[in-house]
């Protein structure tokens, strides 16, 4: 087996079919499994997998136990040589897999990890595709700094990166929308830390495997749509259950990698952001209770 991809659904139905009907329709010459993996959805899905793509193996959780947990599990299972982790509100538009199983390959990048393609939202917008490791100094820009070197700080700084450069090139971390991983590596540091329910555990997972010596590289060949937040419920005015997910993500990520007092600085710098962003009326929300929200986390 070559790849086992990885999709992981909460109440994202027919996002997640599309998902999987685009990998069946792209893939080429290379051998995969598709594993599903539910989050105790509201949605029932089963029927219509085992309706519609009757090979995917199915995991149903009874309870939603998060996005790290849910892929350890779909890891687990996994017989491929690589571990392709697919967003449900992501699609394939060419033949990505085998792309990349073809890129691991070469006996040039034996040190790379992790790869991913180039992220767009199926327009003409590219959204977020990798980033550097958060530090105390993006914290520190996000307050407005960021816009006395706006260059240095997109090319060097940022958390979130849309890609722009064609090529090929190591990066801190891939996006989770779309990593495609050397599972023998992942047998190596270990699988996604299970303190993390939503955001960042792709980041503090790529800082672990950077301190083991591999890297992370970005093939901007490979197109990907990834309709960003999809996944998530962003019907309310301003969702402070994602933004506390969000949050502890942040927190847990600067405590584990860098230390609580680190982490606290942090934590300081985006309270500051936003009561600055608050001020100028660029945010929703309460601010005292957003505020509330970063220093509990």
């Amino acid at each position: 087996m070559d790849v086992s991809i990885i999709i992981v659904n909460y109440n994202t139905k027919a996002l997640t079919l599309a998902s999987i009907e685009s990998v069946y329709k792209h893939t080429e010459d290379v051998t995969f499994e598709i594993i599903l993996v539910d989050n105790a959805s509201q949605e029932e899905i089963y029927s219509d997998v085992a309706n519609f793509f009757p090979l995917v193996k199915i995991i149903l959780n009874s309870e939603n136990v998060g996005f790290g947990r849910a892929n350890n599990l779909g890891i687990l299972m996994a017989q491929g040589e690589f571990i392709f982790l697919l967003n449900s509100d992501a699609f394939l538009t060419s033949n990505a897999l085998k792309h990349f199983k073809n890129f691991m390959k070469d006996p040039a990048n034996n040190n790379v990890a992790i790869c991913g393609g180039e992220l767009h939202t199926g327009g003409k917008d590219n959204t977020v595709s990798y980033g550097n490791f958060p530090t105390l100094s993006d914290a520190f820009s996000s307050i407005g700094f960021y816009k006395l070197y706006k260059s240095y700080h997109a090319k060097h700084i940022a958390s979130g990166v849309v890609n722009i450069n064609p090529s090929i090139r190591e990066v801190d971390y891939i996006c989770g929308a779309n990593m495609f991983i050397r599972k023998s590596i992942l047998n190596i540091v270990g699988y996604f830390d299970a303190d993390f329910f939503l955001y960042f555990e792709e980041t503090e997972l790529s800082y672990r495997i950077r301190k083991n010596g591999y890297v992370s590289k970005i093939v901007p060949t490979v197109k990907i749509i990834h309709l960003s937040g999809a996944s998530q419920n962003n019907k309310s005015n301003f969702n402070y259950s994602s933004f506390s997910h969000f949050c502890r993500g942040r927190s847990l990520y600067f405590q584990k990698c860098h230390g609580s007092l680190y982490s606290f600085a942090v934590n300081v710098c985006y309270a500051l952001t936003e009561i600055n962003l608050s001020l100028l009326g660029k945010k929703k929300g309460n601010i005292i209770k957003k505020i509330k929200i970063i220093f509990s986390s």
